[in-house]
């Protein structure tokens, strides 16, 4: 059961880790000519489709919220409190999750969603992510020549320059709830802090 558990809270961290990518060598301008002139452009797309950013999105909130059953189980055979509900019930960034679950799963939902919305994820996008991070001194920037097409980074302390998957949490009527990846980084937090007031030691992130 441990193993199990283990390897589970491990691929929720790989699907967490997938949403951000800091090698940025498969980036690849593209440079060409006009009647009118030349031209550069960089696609930070790198050519996902919709439909595989939809597939790591799913991968994410599905290795999040089926944390519920596995938590369930190693209480039962643990003989701990079972808390899973009640954080679903508590927390809105796991309840979020939970219902974006239920809604792939069930198409939509058939019961009260326990986060009182219905929500579902709009702009699933990737995009070049450049952070000067919050730390005294820390920095980032980034560069592209568009004779050549070389691109250089730089970053100090807590800067970094990543390719994110970015999208959005809206609610049935388009009200925004919350950006994706901070949903799920919020709720898989959550769930960690679940899972070790059970007891279960939770591996360090990659």
């Amino acid at each position: 059961m441990l193993d199990l558990l283990d390897r589970k809270i491990r691929q929720m961290h790989e699907a967490l880790g997938s949403l951000e990518d800091s090698d940025l060598s498969s980036i690849k301008p593209e440079q060409g000519a006009t009647p009118g002139g030349y031209y550069c452009k960089v696609d930070f797309s790198q050519g996902k489709t919709e439909a595989g950013l939809a597939n790591i999105a799913t991968l994410l909130i599905t290795n999040i919220a089926c944390m519920k059953d596995h938590l369930k189980a190693w209480c039962l055979k643990s003989t701990k409190v079972f808390e899973g509900d009640a954080l679903i019930n508590s927390d809105k960034n796991v309840a979020l999750v939970h219902d974006l679950w239920n809604t792939d799963k069930h198409a939509e939902l058939s019961s009260k969603p326990r986060s009182g919305h219905y929500p579902k994820i709009q702009g699933l996008n990737q995009m070049l992510s450049v952070s000067t991070g919050t730390g005294a001194g820390s920095s980032a920037s980034f560069t592209f020549d568009p004779r050549t097409g070389e691109m250089k980074t730089e970053t100090q302390g807590g800067g970094s320059v990543k390719l994110a998957i970015t999208a959005q949490v809206v609610d049935e009527r388009g009200i925004l709830l919350g950006e994706f990846a901070d949903i799920c980084e919020k709720a898989t937090d959550a769930w960690e802090h679940a899972l070790i007031r059970a007891g279960v030691a939770i591996p360090a992130r990659q």
